[in-house]
């Protein structure tokens, strides 16, 4: 069995049942802050079972066993809280049962006023002078062998106290501050409980009525603001000026101390104060009255005591009986601002300890003592909120301010926060109403003081409150890192080309976060990106070759389009190839580019070196371009470098734009000798040009016969302006069956001409299924003629009535 576990469910569980109230509370405190959402439940239900009764602690320490080790293996932070109180507690329970000293008999005279039966008197009151010897003091009842006049025994228990005896209350060296009332800070592994206490203005003279409180008896009073450091600086105060063995009473709020004095009188020498944290709780007929105060100064018992200024103004004026408690006090007052001589203490103490950095870094935007007191509890509050049954959303929309903050974003519009959270869970997008709920959750003021969320400077702004951004970057469970699609998000939430100071610390943080993460190919690609944005196309490269060697195709595609913009084709296409063949459509389109920019200088290194083939490739390439005049040149060097059959038609088509018809018609008759049948249809197209459209007709019907669907296509056209539409049909037909997709619509349109609107619509209806761009609306003219039971005036203005080249 665990030996540790052991011990500290072992000290637990005894607390619990000897009932004690500040254990009880400790424990449901940091119980309500775990990730566990069991603890607080089954802490309270050992507690209900077992509290009171002194001999169970036994089985709540089992029970308590299985506890702490479900928590310590999913909420280390609280673990480690409720180890501190375990070992508190033991601590404390070791010094009740350490045998108490004993006066020497003989040495005790009792002056004080007592009241005594014995069988002469009954019910005297008188002064007891008799001398003790030969017994013991064992308070509250002291019992003697041998008083002058007789043996009497002297209870002093009053009946109205359900007070601790003195021996058990916590000597000062052992007191647990948090016990106090100290607000508990936020611990970072193996910190000590409580940051160092950084001295306020106050300080001296708060010292100052300490020590005469101690010597003297009196009432010392700090007031302030809620969360103005009220009780921690009277702490320090308490803890400064009086004795470690100085016993203190910290009794709960509406406890009767009406049996207090009489308790104190029989002391003995301990050195006793009493405690009481927002004094307002403790007024009252059965709490402290200035007749009781009066009494504590008899016996030169100090109190310290911490009032809001709000309650203070309340009581100081309105009561008479807490008037008269209140009037004779000079309060020390602590404001909530703090000074510039306190921001520099603040400032020398914070290189030792993380939580006091975090408070100066953000002492602009939060109190220093607000920020180390509540932010444990907004976290706490955070981290439940992630249940399902809670505010996932809204924790979400915290986490998105964060981790925004974290990027260098301090505050966001509302629609960044909203497109941030999406970025945490695989969840449906929240409805407006929901978003609108989330957000008034995570901004609603928490102890009065702040929410998770608070407003920015700029309008419909937000920012995480400052100690739940340190938790973070303190390295709190419940943070992981920054989603790498929330770096680029914070990118352009940021981008604001008139801040370079602001850009500038998002870039370096981007690189401190994840320049480290080697394998990481998400993260080497969103640096990447960032430094695209920001211009340094050198720093992208670099990342980017990184995620790309190492696998990522999307790196592979950005990269390539790097070195293709720098007109390096030949280093661009091997990424590009990755990206590409990845399914990047950019990539896809640069790698086509690339590759018709690398062929033509290859090709034109062949041409120029008198290689045919790649001369005529190279006028293809370049007439494709548009280059028509350099294309014409690389086509006849093709020619006289061998490759006259391939080149002569293109020769041709090229002479015969310019209406160079004696120059093409040379072109196309030595395509026509070297078999290629598309040189009949340019004769055609030559005498055509001329004004020969029956010669025309010849050749083309060649070229058709032949197979050629150009071919077939011109001989149809030229049939059809010749009047000859019958035969002209016969030829679209032919054209259409050869793969010329004019020829069904061509067809088409002739019969709509006729009004053969059935066999019209059927060969539309083919062109239309071939993507014919005219088909539509050739259609839309049939259905338009047919409700009019007329031909429409006039075909498609744009419709082919000439032929093809």
């Amino acid at each position: 069995m665990d030996a540790e576990l052991q011990s500290l469910a072992d000290a637990l569980g005894r607390g619990i049942a000897e009932g004690s109230p500040d254990l009880n509370a400790l424990l449901t405190d940091t119980a309500h802050r775990s990730v566990v959402p069991s603890l607080a439940p089954r802490l309270t239900d050992v507690s209900r079972r077992f509290q009171g009764n002194s001999l169970a602690w036994p089985l709540a320490a089992r029970d308590l066993f299985e506890v702490l080790r479900l928590v310590r293996r999913r909420d280390a932070v609280v673990y480690e809280e409720l180890k501190a109180i375990a070992e508190a507690f033991a601590e404390d329970e070791r010094a009740r049962t350490a045998p108490a000293p004993r006066r020497a008999p003989g040495a005790a005279r009792n002056a004080d006023t007592a009241t005594y039966a014995d069988t002469a008197t009954n019910a005297n009151t008188a002064t007891n002078a008799n001398t003790v010897s030969g017994g013991t003091f064992n308070e509250p009842v002291v019992q003697a062998g041998s008083i002058t006049g007789g043996v009497h025994a002297y209870y002093g228990q009053t009946p109205h106290s359900g007070l601790s005896r003195v021996a058990d209350w916590p000597q000062l060296d052992r007191a647990n501050a948090i016990a106090l009332g100290v607000r508990r800070p936020r611990r970072i592994a193996d910190e000590r409980p409580l940051p160092r206490y950084v001295v306020r203005d106050c300080a001296d003279a708060l010292d100052a009525q300490v020590r005469a409180a101690a010597r003297e008896g009196g009432l010392v009073l700090v007031t302030g603001e809620p969360l103005s450091g009220k009780t921690r600086t009277l702490w320090a105060a308490l803890f400064t000026n009086l004795s470690g063995t100085t016993r203190i009473l910290h009794p709960a709020p509406g406890t009767d101390l009406r049996g207090l004095t009489d308790m104190l009188r029989a002391r003995g020498d301990a050195e006793c104060v009493l405690w009481l944290d927002d004094l307002d709780g403790h007024l009252g007929e059965h709490g402290l009255t200035a007749a009781r105060l009066a009494e504590l100064v008899g016996l030169r018992v100090p109190v310290l005591a911490t009032m809001s200024d709000e309650a203070y103004d309340a009581h100081r004026f309105g009561s008479p009986a807490h008037t008269r408690l209140l009037s004779g006090v000079d309060p020390v007052e602590l404001g909530a601002e703090w000074s510039p001589a306190e921001v520099e203490r603040l400032a020398a103490a914070a290189p030792d300890d993380l939580r006091l950095a975090g408070a100066y870094a953000h002492r602009a935007r939060h109190s220093t003592p607000a920020y180390l007191s509540v932010g444990p509890e907004l976290l706490g509050e955070w981290r439940r909120a992630r249940r399902p049954n809670a505010h996932p959303l809204g924790h979400r929309l915290v986490l998105a301010a964060i981790d925004l903050a974290r990027c260098g974003v301090e505050e966001a519009p509302a629609d960044v926060l909203r497109r941030a959270s999406d970025l945490y869970e695989d969840v449906a997008p929240a409805s407006s109403e929901e978003f609108d709920q989330a957000l008034e959750w995570a901004s609603g003021i928490r102890h009065g003081t702040t929410g998770m969320l608070v407003p920015g400077a700029e309008g419909g702004s937000w920012r995480a409150y400052g100690s739940l951004v340190e938790d973070a970057r303190d390295g709190l469970p419940g943070f992981g890192p920054v989603p790498c699609e929330l770096w680029t998000l914070a990118v352009e939430a940021l981008w604001h080309e008139d801040d370079p100071e602001a850009m500038g610390a998002v870039l370096e943080r981007a690189r401190a976060a994840l320049g480290p993460e080697e394998d990481d190919l998400e993260a080497l690609l969103t640096l990447g990106r960032i430094e695209e944005k920001y211009g340094d196309e050198e720093a992208a490269e670099g990342w980017f070759r990184r995620a790309a060697d190492a696998g990522s195709t999307e790196a592979a595609g950005r990269l390539g389009s790097l070195l293709f913009d720098r007109a390096d084709s030949a280093a661009a296409i091997p990424y590009l190839e990755k990206g590409a063949e990845s399914g990047d459509t950019g990539a896809q389109s640069m790698l086509g580019i690339a590759l018709m920019e690398r062929s033509e200088h290859w090709l034109r290194t062949a041409a120029e070196s008198g290689d045919g083939l790649a001369a005529f490739w190279l006028g293809d390439l370049l007439r494709g371009g548009g280059a028509e005049a350099e294309a014409l040149r690389w086509y006849r060097k093709a020619a006289e470098a061998g490759q006259r059959g391939e080149v002569a038609t293109r020769i041709g088509n090229m002479m015969h734009d310019l209406q160079d018809y004696d120059e093409a018609e040379k072109w196309f008759r030595i395509a026509v000798e070297e078999g290629d049948l598309a040189g009949l249809n340019g004769i055609g197209l030559v005498f055509e040009g001329r004004g020969s459209l029956e010669t025309a007709a010849r050749f083309y019907r060649q070229a058709a016969e032949g197979g050629d669907p150009t071919g077939a296509h011109n001989l149809g056209i030229n049939l059809e302006n010749r009047g000859a539409s019958q035969e002209a049909r016969k030829w679209f037909a032919r054209a259409h069956e050869l793969g010329d997709h004019d020829g069904a619509f061509l067809l088409g349109e002739s019969l709509l001409g006729e009004k053969r609107y059935s066999e019209a619509e059927e060969w539309l209806r083919k062109a239309q299924d071939m993507g014919h761009h005219q088909a539509e609306r050739a259609l839309a003219d049939l259905k338009a003629a047919r409700t009019a039971a007329i031909r429409p005036g006039t075909s498609a203005p744009d419709a082919p009535d000439n032929v093809k080249a």
